[in-house]
C-alpha cells in the first residue's frame, strides 16, 4: 500500500472518528437545550423573547465577558432549520455559561451543591458576574476591613508601655519640684537616687528603700546627691509609678498600672481582642445564613460604633477587655458577613483575586492607624475617635445589597431577581423575561439537595429543633476529618500551618516594643509591605506550585527572624527591617492557605475544613500577645525565635503534603484515600 493511500486512510479514519465525537457532542448539547427548553417554558410557550405574538421574536443574550451574544429566534408557525440553528446556539451559550460557573478552590464556595446552583449561577452569568456592580460591591463591602484592621491593631497605641519607675512614698515628685518648678529635670534627678540601675537600664519594679521623708527638709542636698549612698541598702517592690508622658499623655498602662506583675494584663487587651474575632466570625456567620448578609451586617456596624466608642468612657480595666471583646465580636462577623457576600456574587475565577485582594484594604488599614495616633496622644480621645469614624459605615443602609444568592436559598425568589436585574442593568446586559428569570432562580434551590456531610448529620439538618443542634452537627462533621489516614494527617499539618502563619504575622506587628522600634514607624511600615506582598507572590505561586510557595516563604520568613539573634539590641534599624522583611513573606503565605486547604480537602467538608483551620489559627493569635509580653521580658529576641521556630516547622511540614496546582479537586473522601502523595 502506498503512503498516499495510507494518509488517505487515516484522514478517512480521523474524519470518521471526529464525525462521530461531533454527533456525541452534539446528541449532549441537545439533550440539555431539550431540558432547559421544558424547565424554562412559560405559560404562554418557550423562551422566544417574550412570545405571545406570532412572528419572530429575537433576544440578545450577552454571554461571560460581552463577547458571546447569542440571538435566540423562532417562528412559531415553523420549525425545521431554524429551530435546529436555535437550539445549537441556546446550547453552545448555555454550555459556556455554565463552564465558567466551575470551581477554582479558593473560594469558600466549593461545598455548594453544583446541581442545586446551576440556575442560579447561570443567571448571574447573564446578569453579568464580575462587572461594574460586583466591582462597586466589592470595594463597598471590603471598606470594612480597614475599620476591622484599625480596632485589631489599635492595642499597640492603647496598650503602649512608655518608661516608667517606682514612685516613691514620702517622695512625691510635686512636693520636691516646689522647690524649682522650672527645673523639669528634677524628676530625673529623683530617679537617679531612688531607682537602682541593672547595666544600661533603670530598674522598673524596684526602689531604695531609704526612708526619704526624713530627707524632705534637706531638699537641696537630696537632689544633688550630697552625703547621699546606696551601700547596703535594700530594694522594695512599688505600690505605684511614674510614668514618663513624652510619647503619650495617657495609655491603657499608665492609667491601670499594667507593669511589673501586672504586666500579663496587658497581653490580654489584645488576646480579648482575638478571642472575640473567633466568637465572633462563627456566631455571626450562622446568623447571616439565618438571616441574610445585609441585615446582618449592619446590626454588627451599629453594635460596633456603639460598642467601640462606649469604650472611652470606662472606669475600669475589666471593663474594657469586656468591651473590647464585644469590638472584635461585631468586627470579626462583619469581616467574615461581608466577604461571603462578595463571594456570593462574583463568578468563581474572580474569587482567589478578590480573597488576595481583601487583604489590601486590611494592610491599608494598617498604613492608616499611626497617622490618627500620632496626632491623638491620649488612648480614650484615641478609642473614640476610632469608634465615632465608624459611623461611615452606616452608610451601608444605602450601599450595601443584599446577596442574592442568598435570597433564592431562602425561597424568596422575586426579590432575588429584582436585584438580578438591578446587576443586568448597572453591567449593560440583557435578560430573559422576568417569569423565565424567575422560573430559573426558583428552580435552583426546589430540589432537595444532599447535605455535604453524611446522613446523620444532613437528618439532622431537616430536623433541627433545638439551638445546641447545630454544636452537635459541627462537632459531628468535624470529626469525619480524623476518621482517615490520609485525611487525617492533611487536617493535622493543616491546622498547624494556620496556627503558625497567624501566630507569626500577628506576632511581627506587635513585636516593636521588643526591639525598641518607633511604634509609628513600626506599624506604618508593617502595614505598607502588605500591600504589594500578596500581588507580587501570585505569578511564583502558579509558576512553582502551592507546596514550594508556601514552604518556601515560610522558609523565608523564618530566616530573616533567626537573624535577629545575631544582631545587638541597639542595632535598631537592622532588626526593624529584618521584622519586616519577615512579615513580607508571612503576608501572603497567609492568604495562600485559604486557597491551599480549600484545595486539599474533598468538595464534602471543604467549607468545614478551612473554618476549622481558621478556628486554630485564631487560637494562636489568643496566645501570641503572652509570647511577645512575658517573654519578650527574657530577652529581647526571645519571641522572634519562637516564632521564627513555628514559621520553619511549618514550611518543613508543608513538604509531606501533595502538590495542589492545576489539579483537579477532590469529590470525596474515598478519593483522598486513594490518592498517593
Amino acid at each position: 500500500m502506498s503512503l498516499e493511500t495510507k494518509e488517505g486512510h487515516g484522514k478517512e479514519e480521523n474524519k470518521t472518528i471526529n464525525e462521530e465525537k461531533s454527533k456525541e457532542e452534539e446528541k449532549k448539547k441537545m439533550s440539555y437545550v431539550t431540558k432547559k427548553e421544558q424547565e424554562w417554558e412559560g405559560d404562554k410557550g418557550i423562551i422566544n423573547g417574550g412570545g405571545g405574538e406570532e412572528g419572530e421574536k429575537k433576544i440578545n443574550w450577552e454571554g461571560n465577558e460581552g463577547e458571546t451574544n447569542g440571538k435566540i429566534s423562532k417562528d412559531k408557525r415553523g420549525g425545521g432549520e431554524e429551530d435546529e440553528q436555535r437550539k445549537n446556539e441556546m446550547g453552545q451559550q448555555t454550555l459556556h455559561l455554565v463552564s465558567d460557573g466551575g470551581d477554582e478552590g479558593g473560594g469558600g464556595m466549593e461545598g455548594t451543591d453544583k446541581e442545586c446552583d446551576e440556575g442560579f449561577d447561570t443567571a448571574l452569568e447573564l446578569a453579568g458576574s464580575w462587572c461594574r456592580w460586583q466591582k462597586r460591591v466589592f470595594v463597598i463591602a471590603s471598606c470594612s476591613q480597614i475599620f476591622s484592621a484599625i480596632h485589631a491593631i489599635l492595642a499597640v497605641f492603647l496598650s503602649f508601655t512608655p518608661d516608667h519607675w517606682c514612685r516613691v512614698e514620702g517622695l512625691e515628685t510635686e512636693t520636691v519640684l516646689e522647690v524649682d518648678e522650672s527645673n523639669r529635670t528634677t524628676l530625673y534627678y529623683l530617679r537617679n537616687i531612688t531607682i537602682p540601675r541593672y547595666g544600661d537600664e533603670w530598674a522598673k519594679c524596684v526602689y531604695y528603700n531609704h526612708s526619704y521623708a526624713s530627707l524632705l527638709n534637706h531638699q537641696q542636698d537630696l537632689l544633688s546627691g550630697t552625703n547621699f549612698s546606696h551601700t547596703n541598702t535594700p530594694t522594695a517592690s512599688c505600690s505605684s509609678w511614674v510614668y514618663d508622658d513624652s510619647v503619650f499623655t495617657s495609655t491603657l498602662v499608665s492609667e491601670f498600672n499594667l507593669v511589673c506583675d501586672r504586666r500579663w494584663m496587658m497581653a490580654t487587651v489584645q488576646a480579648s481582642y482575638m478571642s472575640g474575632l473567633l466568637i465572633g466570625s462563627l456566631v455571626m456567620g450562622q446568623l447571616s445564613d439565618r438571616f441574610g448578609r445585609r441585615v446582618m451586617a449592619l446590626v454588627c456596624v451599629v453594635c460596633g460604633c456603639v460598642v467601640g466608642t462606649s469604650a472611652a468612657f470606662v472606669t475600669s480595666y475589666v471593663q474594657f477587655i469586656t468591651l473590647r471583646f464585644f469590638i472584635a465580636f461585631f468586627y470579626g462577623g462583619l469581616m467574615v458577613i461581608n466577604f461571603v457576600l462578595i463571594l456570593e456574587v462574583v463568578k468563581p475565577s474572580a474569587r482567589t483575586m478578590c480573597g488576595l485582594l481583601n487583604a489590601f484594604f486590611f494592610g491599608l488599614g494598617i498604613s492608616v492607624l499611626p497617622g490618627v495616633a500620632y496626632f491623638i496622644r491620649d488612648w480614650r480621645n484615641l478609642e473614640m475617635t476610632i469608634g465615632l469614624s465608624s459611623i461611615i459605615l452606616t452608610s451601608y443602609y444605602w450601599l450595601l445589597p443584599e446577596s442574592p444568592r442568598w435570597l433564592a436559598s431562602q425561597q424568596r425568589e422575586e426579590e432575588a431577581v429584582k436585584i438580578l436585574q438591578d446587576i443586568a442593568r448597572t453591567n449593560g446586559r440583557a435578560l430573559p423575561p422576568h417569569q423565565h428569570l424567575l422560573n430559573l432562580v426558583s428552580r435552583s434551590y426546589q430540589k432537595k439537595t444532599r447535605g455535604d456531610f453524611p446522613d446523620d448529620i444532613t437528618m439532622a439538618k431537616s430536623n433541627r429543633r433545638h439551638w445546641y443542634d447545630g454544636v452537635v452537627e459541627c462537632a459531628q462533621s468535624q470529626l469525619i476529618l480524623m476518621r482517615t489516614p490520609n485525611m487525617r494527617r492533611r487536617a493535622l499539618i493543616c491546622f498547624y500551618l494556620w496556627f503558625a502563619a497567624a501566630s507569626v504575622y500577628y506576632g511581627l506587628i506587635f513585636s516593636g516594643g521588643n526591639i525598641k522600634a518607633d511604634p509609628f514607624l513600626m506599624i506604618v511600615i508593617s502595614g505598607l509591605v502588605e500591600l504589594p506582598a500578596s500581588a507580587i507572590f501570585i505569578h511564583p505561586v502558579r509558576k512553582f506550585g502551592r507546596r514550594p510557595g508556601t514552604c518556601g516563604m515560610f522558609m523565608a520568613s523564618a530566616l530573616c527572624l533567626f537573624a535577629i539573634l545575631a544582631v545587638p539590641e541597639d542595632m535598631i534599624m537592622v532588626n526593624f527591617c529584618l521584622v519586616n522583611l519577615g512579615k513580607f513573606f508571612t503576608t501572603p503565605v497567609f492568604q495562600l492557605q485559604y486557597i491551599y486547604t480549600s484545595e486539599l480537602f474533598p468538595t464534602t467538608v471543604r467549607n468545614m475544613a478551612v473554618g476549622t483551620c481558621s478556628m486554630v489559627a485564631r487560637i494562636g493569635c489568643v496566645i501570641t500577645p503572652y509570647i511577645i509580653t512575658l517573654l519578650g521580658d527574657v530577652h529581647y529576641a526571645l519571641p522572634s525565635t519562637v516564632f521564627a521556630v513555628f514559621a520553619m516547622s511549618a514550611g518543613l511540614l508543608t513538604l509531606l503534603l501533595p502538590e495542589t496546582t492545576n489539579a483537579l479537586l477532590p469529590e470525596t473522601t474515598e478519593e483522598i484515600e486513594a490518592m498517593i502523595k
